[in-house]
């Protein structure tokens, strides 16, 4: 469980960026900006995995989207106070924000046991598409010793696709930059034209390469490809 979030189940008090960096920690925090009042009506909510500062205020959004075209930015001197708390019975974590015009921000991650992130804490370090193309291309052309053994595409929202043994898993340049993965029977296909938007991460073995893509456009899914060196 995430740092932040154990010390407010202690009872111990954290910063309001340590607070807000939880969001990073899980796949999905969703952000409700609610009216004041007994039964705080929502004016807008939306669903985030970002959060980071943003010329000293606090910026929230869905990674891989670029152009800041879904986003919340809280202007520090709008914030009032901020306020950790987490539901055991609901596994749930809530901050609460006062907002100066009487307003509040309410952020709610639920499944906090058991959704947290792992690749920062497992090994992985993040690369490029332009790294990744080279080695995808040396493994189709056998000009290294790996092949794929899986490929799954999964999102947080419960899609769950799994292409065993794919033949092909390169990066197309007919048209940008595309992530292919395909054999007999399937072909998968998503955009990762624009190498500062997409994430792109990996993780060696001695025997074996394991690959994250969370592709442009696409905030909240994950494409892990796992490669394993040939038996002589």
């Amino acid at each position: 469980m995430n740092k932040a979030v154990e010390t407010i189940k202690k009872g111990q008090n954290v910063t309001t960026e340590e607070l807000f960096e939880v969001v990073n920690a899980y796949m999905l925090t969703t952000l409700s900006l609610r009216m004041p009042g007994r039964d705080k009506d929502v004016v807008m909510s939306m669903q985030v995995n970002q959060y980071e500062r943003f010329h000293g205020d606090h910026k929230f959004s869905q990674q891989c989207t670029g152009f800041n075209s879904v986003m919340y930015v809280l202007k520090a001197e709008d914030l009032v106070s901020v306020d950790g708390e987490y539901n055991q019975k609901a596994d749930a974590f809530y901050i609460t924000c006062k907002l100066k015009n009487g307003m509040e921000l309410w952020l709610m991650l639920v499944n906090v046991s058991g959704s947290e992130t792992q690749i920062e804490t497992d090994g992985f370090y993040e690369t490029d598409v332009y790294d990744i193309k080279e080695f995808l291309d040396d493994v189709i052309h056998e000009k290294n010793e790996y092949y794929c053994i899986l490929a799954r595409i999964t999102d947080v929202f419960g899609f769950d696709l799994k292409i065993r043994n794919p033949i092909r898993t390169y990066i197309n340049t007919l048209d940008g930059l595309a992530l292919h993965i395909s054999d007999d029977m399937n072909t998968f296909e998503v955009p990762v034209f624009d190498d500062s938007i997409n994430l792109i991460y990996m993780k060696e073995a001695d025997s074996s390469k394991e690959i994250i893509v969370k592709p442009y456009g696409q905030p909240f899914m994950e494409i892990r490809m796992l490669f394993f060196k040939k038996h002589e």
